[in-house]
């Protein structure tokens, strides 16, 4: 009887030691109470749904990532999505999570939610930065003739700059263009052989910008065909007048979202790509001259010039040349849109 109650007693003692063992070894783990992530991706607008595209790293030594996860549905991104993905987290041996919130801090993402699924596992839902935020991929590009070059438009792009080059060296400053397409020929008016690239700028995210693209093709310019660019762009322009430039350029509201010529209660003007336009001076627009007052405005009649006299159309505004003004005043103008005294 007496052995029958010493197994008891161990065999109750082993038991105790037993359930209180686990919370000791818990007792003896450290809590995890911030958690500190950065999430790098390369989503495209039109690409497929891949993890592989998403990159998430800790700073912390007590914790590391599992398992990444995309919730959304589908299988390509469109530009109207918000990627949502999963995060898991595990803790390192020795700790265990207790995180609030407030103490969640996600670089590249947006923290929605946290549930542990145990002590040392953590599931994290969190929100990628909008697909409006990227920029579609580059296609092809090419040369749609002699001069012109041009590209099939991106999604999600706010305008795209395109560079210039003559033997492998770039020609002029770099050129942001809205459209699908542009014509270099005020910039090849020399000899040689010209390619050129491209790449797309987000709408929303100017620093944003996809890959450039190089065309395959090349474009080469005689010496004929330079010195016929030089006089198409050149010879209208009176030599007294300063070179084709923005010397007084102002910087746009905010609030424009548009490029070109743009009219308003005053008048006529016209805004440049790099966000600029001109004032109290001349600027050609598509191989034909323009005057621009102080405030900007496109101004149409006779201009007085650094002590000559200039006609611009009293409808499209540009300078007349090489012609008999028809206001009635029987004034003529030369080549260089001066008046005939």
């Amino acid at each position: 009887m007496k052995r029958i109650k010493k197994i008891m007693v161990f065999l109750l003692s082993f038991a105790v030691a037993a359930a209180v063992l686990p919370l000791q070894t818990f007792a003896a783990s450290k809590k995890i109470t911030s958690l500190n992530l950065e999430i790098e991706n390369n989503l495209e607008v039109g690409g497929e749904y891949s993890t592989d595209d998403i990159e998430v790293t800790t700073k912390k030594a007590n914790y590391y990532v599992g398992e990444v996860e995309i919730l959304n549905e589908g299988g390509r991104w469109k530009s109207t999505d918000t990627p949502k993905i999963t995060v898991t987290l595990h803790a390192e041996d020795g700790y265990y999570f207790s995180v609030v919130k407030d103490n969640v801090k996600i670089k590249g993402g947006t923290y929605i939610s946290g549930k542990k699924e145990d002590s040392y596992t953590l599931i994290l839902t969190i929100t990628l930065p909008s697909m409006q935020e990227r920029v579609g991929e580059m296609g092809e590009v090419w040369w749609t003739s002699q001069t012109e070059a041009g590209w099939f438009e991106v999604e999600n792009a706010g305008y795209y700059e395109v560079r210039l080059y003559r033997n492998g060296k770039a020609v002029g400053e770099l050129q942001k263009v809205t459209d699908s397409k542009i014509d270099f020929g005020k910039l090849m008016r020399k000899e040689g052989t010209y390619g050129f690239r491209v790449r797309a700028v987000n709408i929303k995210n100017e620093s944003t910008k996809s890959e450039w693209q190089e065309a395959e093709d090349t474009s080469y310019i005689d010496s004929d065909t330079a010195e016929r660019l030089r006089s198409q762009y050149n010879s209208d322009i009176p030599s007294n007048m300063t070179e084709p430039g923005i010397p007084s350029a102002q910087v746009m509201p905010k609030e424009y979202s548009e490029y070109g010529w743009i009219k308003d209660n005053a008048g006529w003007w016209y805004r440049n790509a790099d966000n600029s336009y001109t004032a109290g001076n001349w600027q050609q627009i598509d191989g034909k001259w323009y005057y621009f007052d102080s405030r900007g405005y496109m101004v149409t009649g006779w201009i007085d010039w650094q002590g000559k006299s200039y006609y611009c159309d009293p409808v499209d505004g540009d300078m007349q040349v090489d012609m008999v003004i028809p206001d009635g005043s029987g004034r003529r103008v030369d080549s260089t849109g001066a008046w005939i005294e």
